[in-house]
């Protein structure tokens, strides 16, 4: 944790951003989905990889609504593309904290549907 949430740079030129819950199989109490959230903007130009933004307790339309109103306008404006499974929770927040940025069904779900 404090080497991710206490970088003050982890948002620095976040352009796409994607977001996809994980399931923490070995918990065996409470809630066992977080969803992860990850600049995906060097992957889309093609000059490295996803980063970790962020991981937050949950899968909802709840849950990721709300760590898009906590952050910065100024952030969320700059934000061109949202990358998310077929969940509609995902999708809802996106549209709702995003009203400018595409929302997109990312290429690993595209091939799994297929």
């Amino acid at each position: 944790q404090r080497l991710l949430i206490d970088d003050p740079t982890r948002f620095d030129g976040v352009k796409v951003l994607g977001v996809d819950e994980h399931v923490w199989r070995h918990t065996r109490t409470g809630d066992k989905y977080v969803t992860v959230i990850v600049d995906l903007t060097s992957v889309r130009d093609g000059t490295g990889t996803a980063r970790l933004i962020d991981m937050v307790p949950g899968r909802s339309k709840a849950v990721f609504k709300t760590w898009l109103a906590d952050q910065e306008e100024q952030w969320k404006q700059g934000i061109e593309v949202v990358a998310m499974d077929g969940f509609t929770g995902f999708k809802t927040a996106a549209v709702e904290e995003l009203p400018h940025a595409v929302e997109v069904l990312d290429p690993f779900h595209v091939v799994k549907l297929g």
